[in-house]
């Protein structure tokens, strides 16, 4: 093979080499950007109130600059970007607040919670338990994957007390989950199992609300009959 016919192969082998790689770019990067689709919640909002909201970003954005790592600038853009109805950049930024305190479960529920609102409540159940192994001591995230179950679960309603009762041994008692538990087993028509944890929720509730709980408690004493409680 002569030196001009070796060229022309080598020519073509780098054209084809470049397409190749071309190809490969362009196809990571359309991976990238159509990897998860954008969601978008329905909101209702005045020209007015749009400008307002994105005067706010624009501020969060400026303090990004000073502070690239300011948990509670990421929250409030999630909190921002809600209200717009732009749900998937409202949970990119509920992800970077988490990312700067691992240790706080604040985004994840907000996370689930926006996946309650989309109805995609597969998802709500991995972000409400991602919130649960972040912060194991926090009412809340036993009392929004509780709820969770109870509308969206009945596969999963046998795991309800359960849940509430490891809510109140990790959180020693918060009468902000004894509250709903209370709640539920009423609900449930368990007016014994009630009855005994109203009286927990009477000693550990603020004062000002603590005769609301006693009235209560003389309430379910009528429903089970026995004053003995």
């Amino acid at each position: 093979m002569n030196k001009i016919g070796k060229k022309k192969i080598g020519l073509a082998l780098a054209v084809f080499l470049i397409i190749l790689a071309g190809g490969l770019v362009w196809q990571f990067i359309l991976k990238d950007k159509f990897k998860g689709k954008e969601y978008f919640l329905p909101v209702e909002l005045t020209a007015d109130k749009r400008q307002e909201l994105a005067e706010r970003i624009k501020k969060d954005f400026e303090m990004l600059k000073l502070f690239p790592k300011d948990y509670n600038v990421y929250l409030d853009l999630g909190n921002l970007e809600q209200q717009l109805g732009n749900a998937s950049q409202a949970i990119n930024y509920f992800k970077k607040a988490w990312e700067t305190i691992p240790t706080n479960s604040t985004p994840w529920l907000n996370i689930g919670n926006i996946y309650i609102a989309l109805g995609l409540y597969d998802q709500a159940e991995e972000a409400f338990l991602k919130a649960k192994n972040v912060n194991n001591q926090y009412y809340l995230v036993y009392y929004n994957l509780a709820k969770l179950y109870q509308s969206y679960f009945p596969d999963k309603a046998s795991q309800i007390r359960t849940i509430y009762l490891e809510g109140l041994k990790n959180t020693n008692n918060d009468y902000q989950l004894l509250q709903p538990f209370t709640d539920y087993l009423l609900e449930e028509k368990n007016y014994t199992e009630a009855a005994e944890y109203l009286k927990v929720l009477a000693e550990q509730i603020p004062s000002e609300n603590k005769q609301e709980v006693l009235d209560k408690i003389e309430e379910v004493k009528g429903l089970i009959g026995s004053p003995g409680i």
